[in-house]
């Protein structure tokens, strides 16, 4: 993985622009993040982006009563998905303010958040990359 992202380090560095669809954005400057080492089964997440949790139709924030609960249902899923062990402990440690996103399809709520998390390493290694809770794809739920 270290000489992809090496490759991708040495052609991003040369540009002063890429395009991502029909957006051009400007490359300010480039760096590869530390590894994280999972090793022990226990990571505290912070997200950059709001974490995105449901319980019957409602988005919940880190406070409320069914977050935590919701949230290790969603990792557990994620487990599922990849072939991981779904064996789960999530903490909630602080939380961002409410956000509320208006998009094509609704609106989204949530807040970004610092979790801690025990999971199997691989579990903890997959969360970091893939992110906390739902519409990751959208960009929610991204872990620092």
């Amino acid at each position: 993985m270290s000489r992809i992202a090496a490759c991708l380090l040495a052609a991003l560095a040369s540009r002063k622009e890429i395009r991502w669809g029909s957006v051009t954005l400007s490359v300010k400057g480039i760096r590869l993040d530390d590894f994280a080492d999972h090793a022990g089964g226990v990571a505290v997440f912070e997200t950059v982006s709001p974490v995105l949790v449901k319980h019957e139709d409602l988005y919940l924030l880190p406070e409320d009563p069914h977050f935590q609960e919701r949230l290790t249902h969603n990792i557990r899923h994620k487990a599922d998905v990849l072939g991981l062990p779904g064996e789960v402990e999530v903490e909630v440690l602080d939380s961002g303010p409410r956000r509320r996103f208006d998009l094509s399809k609704g609106f989204r709520i949530g807040a970004t958040a610092r979790i801690r998390v025990a999971a199997a390493p691989k579990l903890l290694d997959a969360l970091r990359e893939w992110g906390l809770g739902l519409s990751t794809v959208e960009g929610f739920g991204w872990v620092r």
